[in-house]
């Protein structure tokens, strides 16, 4: 006769084992992106119990298909499990991405390649496209025309704004090249000199840096792309290749028309992002430092400066900020990460990030179970020592909220309470609370499950989904006597809460309570 939400309690309340010192949980959370290498459900299993929060789902790569069946094996194992897993649908963007080839091929310093704008596919690309290539090579060219490697570009809106001279960068700036030839005409062929080598294969992203291209921030794939994650109930929207707020405007607006209230996250990972900042971070639910595409559109050495940047305002206004990127890179081949990995990781922690994300590592890579393993550790040791209230968040919206939350955190730390609990509908005042990183864990007292995988975001907080009773006192026991049976609380404990009044997870907040647990379970000021 149980619910599914009461099943689920039950999982979690048997399954919880926190550890005997409170300051050894970790507070930062992980992504890790799903691919070929973590597509099962024994990977799956063992990434989420070796510390995986959310799970990213990567829209540029796979069917529909397949995301609709990681999507049910993760709400499956999470039911099992018996702890929150937020799914992240990551949409495709007007990113340039290299089209369909099989063949991976070894480029030589000085070789010519043809891109074919507007093309999907090789199998498309016949003698008469490759002969319109070797007709535009000069006649100092020609004798290269037999060894000129042709690859399909899709987007054909690049042939239109590249010009001779310009830089091309494929596969995260691995691969430079030089434009030898473009018509400035969409649609068209562009011939390039190789400049850095290696090898190269399908779907490699494509970046022009310092030009503009005529590329619209939301492509039909992307619409595709967001219809199937909003139906399938999926917890974060990432917005690729965010320019200005703008871009944002049509998912937030389709969001909104479905009637729900999932985050959008912006991935910055342009200039025009670094320029638009403040604008941007009005409108999104988050953000995330994108390194790969940022750090060959801008020069390197200013990438640890922006990503400190990007990290601060986001904070500064109560917005969880990720950081992804080559951040166990190592890790797709080895069985151990570089020590200036764990330093990287390290680095972002401190810096304020409040997730961390693996993508090859753990979408492609030979160890993902590893890879979320020692991200788990090293996030772990680190927030050991990140016990300090931070500053208020002076931008944040929802003002009254945030005052009253950041008196509770200030409270808690002045009283040493043993955890903050904080009653929330959509998971927005625990949002606003985690910005803070205070000592105490943060617990989120919500009555609906979405918002409970939301705050799998938010650095330092878990949750428990209660029914709300018609006092808020009461309510506030009720959630007490989950986490005294689950041993995340025990009698003699102090806990402080923020609750509406009268209800107290529906209602705005606008109450602050000390509480001790007595050793007979009761409640009593202090």
């Amino acid at each position: 006769g149980l619910t599914h939400r009461g099943c689920r309690r039950i999982i979690r309340r048997s399954r919880y084992h926190p550890p005997v010192d409170s300051a050894s949980v970790r507070r930062t959370r992980i992504i890790a992106t799903l691919g070929p290498s973590s597509g099962d459900e024994h990977t799956l299993r063992a990434m989420i119990e070796a510390g995986m929060d959310i799970a990213r789902l990567n829209y540029s790569h796979g069917s529909l298909e397949d995301k609709s069946a990681l999507i049910r094996i993760i709400r499956l194992l999470e039911a099992e499990i018996g702890r929150p897993i937020g799914i992240l649908a990551d949409l495709p963007g007007p990113k340039l991405r290299l089209g369909r080839f099989e063949e991976t091929f070894d480029l030589e310093e000085g070789g010519l390649i043809a891109f074919h704008c507007g093309q999907s596919d090789s199998r498309y690309l016949d003698m008469r496209a490759k002969e319109d290539a070797i007709g535009l090579l000069s006649p100092d060219d020609i004798s290269e025309a037999e060894s000129m490697i042709h690859l399909p570009v899709p987007e054909a809106m690049l042939s239109a704004g590249l010009s001779e001279g310009d830089p091309v960068l494929v596969a995260d700036g691995l691969l430079r090249f030089v434009v030898e030839y473009a018509p400035q005409e969409a649609g068209k062929i562009v011939i390039l000199r190789t400049v850095d080598a290696g090898p190269i294969s399908e779907r490699k992203g494509i970046n022009v840096p310092g030009t503009l291209l005529g590329v619209p921030s939301m492509t039909e794939k992307d619409v595709i792309a967001l219809d199937h994650a909003l139906l399938n109930k999926v917890d974060f929207i990432a917005v690729s290749y965010v320019r200005s707020s703008e871009d944002i405007m049509p998912v937030l607006k389709r969001i909104e028309e479905e009637g729900v209230h999932t985050p959008v996250i912006a991935k910055i990972e342009h200039p025009l992002a670094l320029e638009a900042l403040d604008e941007i971070l009005e409108v999104c639910g988050g953000v995330m430092v994108a390194r790969g595409d940022l750090g060959v559109e801008i020069p390197l050495a200013e990438l640890p400066l922006a990503q400190e940047r990007i990290i601060r305002d986001a904070q500064s206004r109560g917005l969880p900020a990720t950081v992804a990127t080559q951040m166990l890179e190592s890790m797709i081949h080895s069985p151990r990460p570089t020590r200036a990995e764990v330093t990287d990781i390290a680095t972002a922690i401190r810096q304020g990030a409040s997730s961390i994300m693996l993508s090859g590592e753990t979408a492609m890579g030979s160890h993902p179970v590893a890879s979320v393993k020692t991200m788990a550790e090293i996030a772990e040791r680190v927030d050991q020592v990140l016990v300090e209230v931070e500053e208020p968040d002076h931008s944040a919206s929802f003002q009254a909220t945030r005052v009253i939350v950041h008196a509770a955190i200030v409270l808690a730390h002045e009283i040493k309470a043993n955890r903050v609990l904080i009653c929330t509908e959509h998971a927005t005042a625990a949002r606003l609370a985690a910005a803070h990183r205070p000592r105490q864990m943060i617990t989120a007292l919500t009555t609906r499950q979405r918002a409970e995988r939301r705050t799998t975001m938010f650095r330092g907080v878990d949750s428990v989904v209660i029914n709300e009773q018609k006092r808020s006192r009461d309510t506030i026991k009720e959630a007490i006597q989950l986490l005294l049976e689950d041993g995340r609380l025990s009698k003699g404990d102090m806990v402080v809460t923020t609750s509406g009044s009268p209800s107290a997870i529906t209602g705005a907040t606008s109450a602050i309570r000390a509480l001790r647990i007595t050793e007979d379970g009761d409640l009593t000021w202090p």
